[in-house]
This record gives C-alpha cells, structure tokens and sequence, in this order.
C-alpha cells in the first residue's frame, strides 16, 4: 500500500514551510504521513502519458477558441486574481485581452505579435516565430518535456453548472515552458475525460503558486477576424520591453468572506450569508485527503461542543458525488453538514491550493483565519473560541 501510494500520488497534497512547520519539508507525500485510500480511478482508465498526448492533439488540432480565465497567484497569506479573455483562430492569431482596463493587451496577426500597456502608452512589435508564446500553446506541448506524469485520480468538476468527469494529472517536468513560475517543482491539471480540454490548471513554485481557471465560451466556433488586428495610438511610442501588470495581492485574512450556496448530500442549498451572525468553519476537503480525514474527528468534536454557542461547520466537498460523501459521513459518525460542488468555483473564491483548507468566518461575515494542510488543530480551536466571544 505505502509503495502504491508513493508511485500513484493518489493523495499528494502541499504544505508550505511559511504557514504550517511540518519536517521542513514543502510537500508532504502520503506515503511518509499516512496509509492512502484506494485511488478513485476505474482499471479501464488511460494512463497519464496517453492522458497528456490525447490532450496535446485536442489543443494542436483546435481550429478556434474564446476562453474566460481567471489566473490567481497565492504567496503566504497574500493572494490576488486577473480576470482575462482569450481568443484564437488558425493560423497564428490570438488575442489576450485584460478585463481591467490598465491591463496589458497581447495581439497575433499571424505574422507579428503586439503586445500594448495603456498604462505607460507603451507598446512592442516582435516577429511571431515557433518559440512564440500563445494562449494554447502550454497545452499543444502539454505532452513534452515530461520527467514523470501520474493519474492522481478521477474526480467531478462543476462545468456550467453540471459535475464533469475529469482526469487530476501530476506533472514534473525536466524543462518547464517559457513563462512558467520561476522554480516550479510540479503543476496539477484538470482533464476533460470526454473533451480532453483543461479546465483547471495549478502550478506549485517556491513560495508561490499559481491557480489559473478556464472557461470555455467558444470551442472551434467562429470568432471575429478583427479581433487580430492591431495598431497601436497615435500617442504611443515604441518600446523593448512592456511590462505584465501583475496581480494586485491582498492579504485574505481580514476580508470580507465570498458568498455561496451550495446543495448538501441530501440536496438541501446552505448559504453562506444567511447564516451571518453565527461564526462559520468552511473547511474544504475530500474522502481521499488523509490530512482531511484526521481533520474531521476535530470537526466533529467542536460540533458537538459549540454548536449551541453559535458555530457552524461546513464541510465543502471538492470532487465527489452525494454517496460517496454521505457514505462516508454515515460510517464515521459525521454529523455537520457536508457539501458538494465546491469545485472549481467556490475554491477559486477561496484561493484553495491544497486539501484540506480551513476558514474560520466571524459573525461580521469575514475571514478571521485559514489554515493549509491540516496539521494540528490548537490554532483552530482559538480562532474559534476568539470569534465566538467576539461580536455578541
């Protein structure tokens, strides 16, 4: 079991040396904390490399495309998000248009690449060449320069509002494509098992990681020619270089806690606001987590405890159907309300990296504290104690 568990990384998960000091180690595989639960993968399924090629011919034979994304960047306890839209068609044209109106603009026309920053007036001109870098091209090459790739496991994403089946694949890479984190150790992508499109895609460097989201509005749908052409204002004026707007980072612990309504294992919607006044645990996790699953006897055990005092737990699920969590509840005595179909949405307004990630939401409705990676629950139990005698 430790030796399948080890090759498969059915339940890697990351814990980072600033926040929880855990044998000084970035990332904690299973293998050296706990006995791995069975992987959820069925014997039929492909391998990780077959996953990979098919999902590279999908994205190379991919005549046109619109996506929303949305790139989050964490880094300690601050996190901060950019809102883009990309657009492609064959050959060589693409568009990377910022929703914040400071934002830089990338253009192709198929020869030449513009990239303008209506911030410094500013723009550059350079010859599209094989090395040029579009919104696709990370995942034509998906497939290359891979030292080792691993089916994690196969789990549920909500897609436009209906859970799709889709691959988890871990990747390590001998040379990662240019743009990457600097120091990227690995990166964990999110499969369409029926498309083979990736939805979600993180990548874990030192000291920062970075989540980006992709929705898909137009898949080899026509989309408007003069979206490729550019030319730049009158009032600019070349330059070597522009340089990327960064994502603004704000400190999450403080803020305002994101909203959601979500159904429970037995279909009944729990919304976040409308339990304001009460102090919430949001805690984010899965029955294949083992950090997860050591968390929930605490869980549990402040249920029972504190419930009459004012908390509430909330178990947010992440990948999993109703019979499995509520399978899982049942046999271990898990009375707090479970949740499903976090993900992507809810975790992404959460910044969630890693299982299980835990919020303790005041009776203001703001986060007072998070935790990652489980680990002991002494600073859970007084951010709770502390919020509860706080704000009667």
């Amino acid at each position: 079991m430790w030796v399948a568990c080890w090759l498969h990384l059915g339940c890697v998960w990351r814990l980072r040396a600033s926040i929880i000091q855990v044998m000084n180690y970035n990332i904690i595989w299973c293998a050296l904390v706990a006995p791995c639960m069975a992987l959820a993968t069925t014997r039929d399924a492909p391998d990780a490399a077959a996953i990979l090629k098919r999902t590279a011919a999908v994205y190379t034979n991919l005549r046109s495309y619109e996506f929303r994304v949305t790139v989050q960047t964490i880094q300690g306890s601050k996190v901060g998000a950019r809102h883009l839209t990309e657009t492609g068609s064959r050959p060589g044209n693409y568009r990377v248009q910022d929703e914040d109106p400071r934002g830089d603009l990338r253009v192709g026309d198929g020869r030449t690449e513009w990239v303008f920053n209506p911030e410094s007036n500013e723009y550059t001109k350079s010859p599209l060449t094989a090395e040029t870098v579009t919104p696709i091209s990370e995942f034509e090459h998906i497939d290359q320069h891979v030292k080792r790739a691993t089916l994690a496991r196969e789990e549920r994403l909500m897609v436009n509002g209906r859970p799709v089946p889709i691959y988890v694949v871990h990747v390590i890479r001998d040379r990662w494509p240019a743009g990457s984190l600097a120091g990227t150790e690995f990166a964990m992508y999110r499969i369409d098992q029926k498309t083979f499109a990736v939805h979600k895609a993180i990548t874990y460097a030192k000291g920062i990681t970075q989540i980006v989201l992709y929705s898909i509005m137009k898949w080899n749908e026509e989309v408007p020619e003069m979206l490729f052409a550019f030319t730049p204002p009158e009032s600019a004026h070349a330059a070597s270089s522009v340089a990327a707007r960064t994502a603004e980072s704000t400190a999450i612990v403080g803020s305002e806690a994101p909203d959601f309504t979500l159904p429970d294992t037995g279909g009944q919607p729990i919304n976040l606001r409308g339990l304001r006044g009460k102090v919430v645990i949001v805690d984010f996790w899965a029955t294949w987590c083992p950090p997860c699953r050591e968390m929930m006897p605490h869980l549990q055990q402040m249920h029972r405890a504190l419930a009459d005092k004012g908390l509430v737990i909330l178990g947010l699920d992440v990948g999993e159907d109703a019979e499995t969590v509520a399978g899982f509840a049942k046999r271990l005595s898990y009375t707090f309300p479970l949740l499903l179909g976090a993900e992507p949405d809810v975790a992404a307004k959460y910044y969630v990296e890693s299982y299980p990630t835990t919020f303790v939401i005041d009776r203001q409705g703001r986060i007072a504290f998070r935790n990652l990676g489980g680990g002991p629950a002494d600073g859970l139990q007084s951010a709770v104690e502390s919020a509860l005698h706080t704000g009667h």
